[in-house]
């Protein structure tokens, strides 16, 4: 792959901290932000727990997992749980 065809995280992932929070107004993109940052650094070895306080939230439809009161492996991520 050449560098024009590589993928680069966003810098908010390059230099991180040990928490990241995802907050706003409804309908701006927190949880599909959440989710693909999540799986972006487990993909890249980090081990990744998301968590939402969303009672609402859909996370278990975009991720494809059934979801509940522990912690789910994500099919596709390395150490996504």
């Amino acid at each position: 792959m050449n560098d024009r065809a590589a993928v680069h995280p966003p810098g908010f992932l390059a230099d991180l901290t040990r928490f990241l929070f995802f907050i706003g107004k409804g309908g701006f993109g927190k949880t599909s932000i959440a989710c693909a940052a999540a799986l972006a650094l487990a993909n890249s070895g980090k081990s990744v727990v998301l968590v939402s306080t969303d009672p609402a939230s859909n996370l278990d439809e975009i991720l494809d997992v059934p979801l509940g009161n522990l912690p789910v492996a994500v099919p596709g991520a390395e150490r996504a749980a």
